[in-house]
């Protein structure tokens, strides 16, 4: 169903995943659900975390950050918790949103990464419908509306 709040919003996302499959598929979805709601996206992807502190870095100076960013834990040369752990230690940016999508189900990792400054911290569902439900989880904190 269509939310009429934030109709034509844009909604900038970036996504820091190393598998270019799972961040394919949380793209589609999100635009399914983007396109239900009436909102422009913007998405960009980033493989390790090193490479996503440098793309955030960079939109900070221009001042276009993205209003959330979907961060994996388990990825090569900065994994996800250390990301977590500098964004907000390192850098001033209240605003920006942070969720988590990682295969693990253990409560321990989930607490540790929501411990570290994730907003949300979702296991990576097996169905495209749940991920679709994730999607506009993601959606609605990045519109202002979670």
């Amino acid at each position: 169903m269509a939310n009429d709040a934030g109709v034509g919003q844009e909604v900038e996302i970036l996504i820091i995943e190393d598998d270019r499959d799972d961040a394919y598929l949380l793209t589609r979805a999100l635009n399914e659900v983007a396109r239900e709601r009436g909102l422009k996206l913007d998405i960009r992807h980033s493989v390790n975390g090193l490479d996503a502190m440098g793309e955030v870095a960079l939109k900070d100076l221009v001042n276009r950050l993205p209003k959330v960013v979907v961060v994996d834990l388990n990825m090569p040369v900065m994994d996800g918790g250390r990301f977590l752990k500098l964004l907000r230690a390192e850098m001033d940016l209240p605003d920006l949103k942070a969720v988590v999508l990682t295969t693990s189900t253990e409560k321990s990792i989930h607490d540790a990464a929501r411990a570290n400054g994730a907003d949300l911290v979702f296991s990576k569902p097996s169905e495209q419908r749940e991920l679709i439900a994730i999607a506009g989880r993601i959606l609605d904190l990045g519109a202002g509306a979670a």
